[in-house]
């Protein structure tokens, strides 16, 4: 572009000459333009030698990429829902939010040992311990728990920044970055721990809020309309600033200080090798940790939706006790992601089995499902445990490479059993319902907790468990860690097809087991949407028909 731009530009100055100079002679013109013409010819072998060099820069910097990451496969959206009724039908849910991009991953070159750091000082807030505790001390109204929220929140987030602040301060060159990756990499897990319990604080706080909504001496009408609080300040608000300043700024300000600051500075001043392993692994842990904030504040706001969508549906209908149970299960998801009640409970001789199990009582459903999932979700993961100790080392692994990959099938066929036992469970309880003395309202209403239980609460634990923990514990243990550990004693083209073997049966595995998830999930809640519409309109034997419809169905699933 700037060769043309003095090309074009040559003809203007050589009238600019001719004009300006009518007193010159020829002779004098000519050796003007032979001296113009020389320096653009001598400004041409310049951009050309720059040319050259950047090439060649190109071609080192595209050389030995690791296996280019298969997006994640993007969700199926949940079917859309009818517009809010304003007389009898219930009100019906908005689609879950629309997630943003994550960002894209670029090939990772490879890496090589970090270099030993030499300590940064590490700021801890002095309250860590109870930095995310909810206070409800003093809290009678919901414009106080509010504001309450915003404060606690907003303190958080401060906290957080104040110690990027000092990290970027003390790390603000490329030598003092290779000096301290350690604390580079901590500070990205802190950043993530406490996205995670900020997230879970967001969740305790939803359910103060229907505490004191359920609480309070408000008539039904009212408390279905203050219930709105939860919508639009914690799910509009409150998540939204996690978004806003974590994900967005927060890893923004690091990607722009690290990534494409003191590290691509230096990308001219230092050894090659040295310079593309550091950036490597720095944009590596900046996607991760990227990933991984989104995926927490995504999950709890599509969760906070739905306890809000739950209870505003049930106060709608007046039906205070319904409302209660959706605060109950919302409880359980909140102990949930705080790990309380996940311990192994299983029988040690108990065999992977995903047989439908006899339920008498419509009372025993939720139970038993629950139950049945996690036993055969913690079996699965006893399989991975067994392979995990007995495949321990590179060695190891190159010896048993063909079990590696056989468990990667292993999880797909599981999971699909396991969804289409759960499939089977909907339709007994669905079965159980229409077998019982209650009217078609009662059955309808009752089928709310079909879709609490088996849509909501048995499939996202195949999702939460299998999908984002089974496979990414497996790709930690070998592709991030055993093979990755390796780098350095082998040699570098047998290193880099046993790493590109790995990502590539995790990465199918991962894309197979969310393809399964969603499509039975959309199933499901297609099966729940046909069976409560026929109960609307009254008529009990088109709800069985679409029962034995979707039975057809699940037995084409096996």
């Amino acid at each position: 572009m700037k060769v043309k731009g003095w090309i074009g530009i040559l003809p203007i100055i050589c009238c600019l000459v001719v004009c300006g100079c009518s007193k010159s002679t020829e002779t004098d013109l000519q050796k003007q333009l032979n001296e113009l013409q020389k320096a653009n010819e001598a400004l041409n072998e310049q951009l050309k030698e720059q040319e050259n060099k950047d090439i060649v820069t190109e071609v080192e910097l595209t050389a030995t990429p690791e296996p280019t990451a298969t997006p994640e496969p993007t969700a199926t959206p949940e079917p859309t829902a009818t517009p809010k009724a304003t007389a009898t039908p219930r009100p019906t849910a908005t689609p879950e939010p629309t997630a943003p991009p994550k960002p894209t991953a670029t090939p990772e070159p490879t890496a090589t040992p970090e270099p030993t750091a030499t300590p940064v000082p590490t700021v801890t807030p002095t309250d860590e311990n109870n930095m995310f505790k909810i206070n409800m001390e003093g809290i009678t109204t919901t414009d106080e728990l509010e504001t309450r929220i915003e404060e606690h929140l907003d303190r958080c987030i401060a906290s957080l920044f104040s110690r990027w602040e000092l990290l970027a301060e003390e790390i603000d060159t490329f030598e003092k970055y290779c000096e301290n990756t350690i604390n580079v990499t901590e500070f990205y897990e802190t950043v993530i721990e406490e996205t995670d319990q900020m997230c879970i604080m967001l969740y305790e706080y939803s359910a103060a809020y229907a505490r004191l909504i359920l609480d309070s001496d408000l008539s039904n009408e009212d408390k279905y309309k203050e219930v709105d609080g939860i919508n639009d300040f914690i799910y509009d608000d409150a998540c939204k600033i996690i978004e806003d300043e974590i994900y967005d700024e927060l890893l923004g300000d690091m990607s722009d200080h690290f990534y494409e600051g003191i590290i691509d500075d230096a990308s001219g001043e230092t050894d090659f090798s040295k310079w593309y392993d550091i950036s490597s692994k720095e944009y590596s842990q900046w996607y991760d940790a990227s990933s991984d904030v989104y995926s927490l504040y995504y999950d709890a706001m599509s969760d906070i939706y739905s306890f809000y969508f739950d209870m505003s549906t049930e106060l709608y209908s007046g039906d205070i006790d319904r409302a209660e149970k959706a605060y109950e299960r919302f409880l359980k998801k909140i102990d949930k992601a705080k790990g309380i009640g996940t311990s192994e409970n299983i029988p040690a001789d108990a065999k992977f089995d995903t047989s439908v199990r006899n339920i008498a009582t419509i009372d025993d459903v939720e139970s038993t499902v629950e139950t049945h999932v996690s036993e055969c979700i913690q079996l699965l993961g006893k399989e991975w445990t067994t392979l995990s100790e007995e495949i321990n080392s590179y060695d190891k692994y190159l010896e048993n490479v063909n079990k590696v990959e056989a468990f990667h099938a292993r999880v797909e066929e599981a999971t699909d059993q396991i969804l289409v036992m759960i499939c089977e469970y909907g339709i007994s309880y669905a079965e159980l319902i229409m077998q019982s003395d209650l009217s078609n309202k009662e059955k309808y209403n009752l089928f709310e907790d079909v879709k609490d239980c088996i849509y909501e609460d048995a499939c996202e634990t195949v999702k939460d468990d299998i999908y984002e923990g089974l496979l990414n514990d497996i790709k930690d243990y070998y592709y991030d860690g055993i093979i990755n550990d390796a780098r350095d004693y082998v040699k570098y083209s047998d290193w880099s097809d046993s790493r590109s073997d790995a990502y590539e049966w995790w990465s199918d595995a991962r894309s197979e087991v969310y393809g399964d998830w969603s499509d039975i999930r959309g199933d499901i809640y297609s099966f729940w949407t046909d069976v409560r519409g026929e109960l609307y309109g009254g008529d009990s034997d088109g709800a069985i028909d679409e029962i034995q419809n979707f039975k057809d169905k699940v037995e084409k699933m096996k």
